[in-house]
């Protein structure tokens, strides 16, 4: 009952249900089988949890309680990779010390990372704890797990925290300790393997010739490019929903190894929606900027962290078409804006920030 309101009130609510129902119209032109084209909605079902569930945490008791839950859950993850890496619990199926893959696992710890050092400054009662949380984040995403997202994604948090919290002085002074802790872990580490990995095998596959286009990175390019060939070949409405598989087995052949996802969520969308679905999606990125800018702070610092994080995710990685990921970012995206639906009290454009108590009461 309270979805109409929810969209009346909330941007992202409403730029949400409009991609997941781009997907449900991609239906009526696929490439693809019905049963495939239906699997893809299903995939992106998460897109229309955003709205419903913003109408169950438009209090602020349940979202304190939400918010509660996040932080549990999150200390669980860090405390079962943890008793992974010494051998206490089994690996993954992967070989990893994590729940899910190591991409899914740093992408959360690198936002907890982040959640807890505003908590550090909000909190005084409990900022040793967050601290000491803050550590096991930063400690388990550059010397135990080692996702290449999530440490993409921590340094990029970590510039904003330093241009949310500090001044000019401070955040030049943060840049230049992050960059120096940066060099010391590079040049000294011996746990930099899958760094160097990635940046050898970006510039071998930059190279004339390409070299080891079979590594994981010169995988991903490859994807990238034929990605975008497709896209040129149908660019404003792409070949419908779920035809993504199909069409990139038809374009490759035998000759290269075919995927499922491009590990980007702009090409997966553009190839089956089109520049049209792409418009739609960056219209909904738009969204959590411009309504981010309308919440109070600590909500407003978190939310833009949360969309910092979609950003660097959606580049190198499908987030919404992972099943973890898509619930995960789903969930926080309604917590984040769900302040700004009011049942009852919609707010207008021009309204002052709203004024919020403190996350996480304790």
């Amino acid at each position: 009952m309270a979805l109409p309101r929810v969209l009346r009130c909330c941007p992202v609510a409403l730029w949400a249900l409009l991609l997941f129902g781009s997907f449900i119209v991609g239906l009526t032109y696929n490439s693809a089988t019905l049963q495939e084209g239906l699997a893809m909605v299903n995939k992106y079902r998460e897109l229309f949890f955003i709205p419903v569930l913003m109408g169950f945490v438009s209090t602020e008791r349940f979202r304190y309680w939400l918010w509660n839950a996040f932080i549990i859950a999150s200390i669980a993850t860090l405390l079962g990779s943890s008793l992974m890496d010494a051998g206490v619990l089994e690996l993954n199926k992967l070989g990893d010390p994590c729940f899910k893959s190591r991409i899914t696992h740093s992408i959360f710890i690198a936002f907890f990372a982040f959640f807890c050092a505003h908590k550090a400054f909000q909190e005084q009662r409990y900022r040793p704890l967050y601290l000491i949380a803050m550590a096991f984040c930063l400690y388990n995403l550059f010397f135990v797990v080692q996702g290449r997202t999530g440490q993409l994604v921590i340094i990029g948090l970590a510039l904003l925290f330093a241009w949310q919290r500090f001044n000019g002085k401070g955040r030049l002074l943060a840049i230049v300790v992050i960059a120096s802790l940066l060099a010391l872990f590079v040049n000294f580490s011996d746990k930099t393997s899958r760094l160097k990995e990635g940046i050898e095998n970006t510039q071998a596959y930059l190279k004339p010739v390409p070299e080891q286009v079979d590594s994981s990175m010169g995988l991903r390019y490859g994807f990238w490019k034929n990605s975008l060939i497709l896209m040129s070949g149908k660019p404003l409405l792409g070949y419908g929903t779920g035809s993504f598989t199909k069409e990139y087995q038809r374009l490759v052949g035998d000759k290269a190894f075919a995927t499922t996802n491009p590990h980007n969520e702009f090409l997966m969308i553009g190839v089956q929606l089109g520049v049209l679905g792409v418009l739609v999606y960056v219209g909904f990125l738009w969204s959590q900027f411009q309504c981010a800018r309308q919440l109070a702070k600590p909500e407003k610092w978190l939310a833009q962290g949360l969309l910092l994080c979609l950003l660097v995710t959606s580049v190198f990685n499908s987030p919404f078409l992972d099943h973890a990921e898509g619930h995960w970012f789903a969930i926080l995206i309604a917590l984040c804006f769900a302040p700004i639906y009011k049942p009852g009290v919609p707010l207008c454009k021009d309204s002052p920030p709203i004024s919020r108590p403190s996350l996480c009461r304790h």
